[in-house]
C-alpha cells in the first residue's frame, strides 16, 4: 500500500499556494532556501516536491532563471491517451466530437468574447484572405500550411472566447483534430481556399455581432468539412 511520503506532502502545500492564488500562473517561485525555512524541511524535500510538480506540469523549470509556474497548472499534453489510438479511429471521433461540440462553443464565444478577442480573431481572419489572394493553385503546399496555421489560431481563439476553463482546457484535442484533417492527403489535394476562408469569416461576423445563433449555425456548416473527409476516409 502506497504511504505519502513527506515530498508529496509539501508538493500539496505547494499546489494549495497556487490554487488560492499566493503564487499566480506564470509567477516565479521562492528559491528552495525560502521554500524550505516557510515550509519546515530540508532543501532536499522541496527540490523532490518540486520534480514531482514538474511532472505533473503545474510546475516549469527554466534554465538559468528559475521554478514557474506553468501557463495551465496541471494540464498534460495527453490528457486522454489519443496517441495511442487507431488513428482511422481516431479522426472518425475526432470529427464525431467537433461536429457536437463547436457550434455550441461558437454560441458561448459571441456571448463572452472580448472586444480584444475579437479584434485578433478578425486579423486571423484577415490573414487568411490575405494567404487566398496568393494562391495561384491549390495544390501550393506552402499556402495550405500557412493557411493552417491561422486555423489553428483561430480555434484556440474561439475556445478562448467562452471563458470556460474547461473549454479552454480542451484546445490540445481540438488542435490535434484540426492538425490531422489538415494533413490528410484528401483534404489537401482538394484543399478549398476561398471556401474555408468564408466559413470561418461566417464565424468571426457571428461572433463581431454578438449573434448566438448564427454563431451556433455556422459553426455547425463548418463542422461539415469534416464529416465530409471522414466519409471519405471510411469508402477507401
Amino acid at each position: 500500500m502506497h504511504s505519502t511520503t513527506l515530498a508529496e506532502n509539501v508538493a500539496g502545500q505547494i499546489k494549495k499556494s497556487i490554487i488560492v492564488g499566493e503564487y499566480p500562473v506564470g509567477t516565479q517561485l521562492p528559491n528552495e532556501q525560502v521554500l524550505s525555512e516557510k515550509l519546515n524541511v530540508s532543501r532536499n524535500t522541496v527540490r523532490e516536491a518540486v520534480k514531482l510538480l514538474v511532472s505533473k506540469n503545474v510546475l516549469e523549470i527554466e534554465r538559468g532563471r528559475g521554478t514557474f509556474v506553468a501557463a495551465i497548472p496541471g494540464l498534460i499534453d495527453d490528457p486522454f491517451g489519443l496517441e495511442f489510438v487507431k488513428p482511422s479511429l481516431l479522426i472518425e471521433d475526432l470529427c464525431q466530437f467537433r461536429s457536437i461540440v463547436e457550434p455550441d462553443v461558437c454560441a458561448l464565444a459571441a456571448v463572452n468574447a472580448s472586444r480584444q478577442q475579437i479584434e485578433k480573431l478578425g486579423e486571423t481572419v484577415e490573414r487568411m484572405e490575405e494567404i487566398c489572394q496568393l494562391v495561384v493553385s491549390s495544390s501550393v503546399e506552402e499556402y495550405i500550411d500557412e493557411f493552417i496555421d491561422e486555423e489553428l489560431k483561430f480555434h484556440e481563439l474561439i475556445y478562448k472566447m467562452t471563458h470556460n476553463v474547461i473549454f479552454e482546457r480542451m484546445m490540445d484535442i481540438i488542435s490535434r483534430s484540426v492538425f490531422i484533417n489538415c494533413t490528410e492527403l484528401k483534404y489537401r489535394q482538394t484543399f478549398d481556399f476561398a471556401k474555408y476562408a468564408k466559413s470561418h469569416e461566417n464565424i468571426y461576423q457571428a461572433i463581431l455581432n454578438h449573434d448566438p445563433e448564427a454563431a451556433k449555425k455556422y459553426g455547425g456548416e463548418h463542422g461539415v468539412t469534416f464529416d465530409i473527409i471522414k466519409s471519405s476516409e471510411a469508402q477507401t
